[in-house]
């Protein structure tokens, strides 16, 4: 991603030095600015979801009590982030197959589409790995939730039926 931002930087640079400051056009710059700027987006991406820094709206978390149910809905919320992330890899899939097949190139320097598309899988692919690793991550912590609710109401009527007697 250091890279990219650096050529991205470089690459923005001399496109404006060159068209407002010398007066020429730079030809096809934007072309050659696609592969890191895709690259960037999408590794980003990616990179945002294997930490769980990506933004989210889930409201409902501030107003559950519960430790268990909270762990439910984190389940359920990384099941339907999984499920979206899954099918949207599925569609650049195709859409990466689609440029193979039809040969597009840019206009200027001829690069081939499919490579700005591959990385938008690559990075698709990336962001699926990482959803399944948070969803069989809070699989496990709501095993975990359910076992420590179930010690604790053994211990509970264990109490209950020894101080009752």
């Amino acid at each position: 991603m250091v890279i990219s931002s650096i050529l991205i930087l470089i690459g923005l640079f001399l496109s404006v030095t060159f068209r407002y400051v010398l007066k020429i056009d730079l030809f096809g710059i934007e072309e050659l600015l696609l592969i890191p700027i895709f690259l960037l987006y999408f590794i980003g991406a990616a990179q945002g979801s294997y930490e769980g820094s990506h933004i989210t709206a889930d409201i409902l978390e501030s107003y559950i009590k519960s430790e268990k149910i909270k762990a439910w809905n984190r389940l359920i919320t990384s099941a339907v982030t999984l499920i979206v992330c899954l099918i949207i890899t599925f569609w650049t899939a195709q859409y990466l197959i689609w440029s193979f097949n039809n040969g597009g190139t840019t206009s200027g320097y001829q690069i081939p589409l499919y490579i700005p598309h591959g990385t938008v899988f690559i990075g698709f692919i990336l962001m699926s790995f990482y959803s399944l690793i948070h969803f069989f991550h809070q699989i496990s912590l709501v095993k975990h939730k359910m076992k420590k609710d179930k010690v604790e109401s053994k211990v509970e009527s264990s109490l209950k039926a020894h101080l009752g007697n």
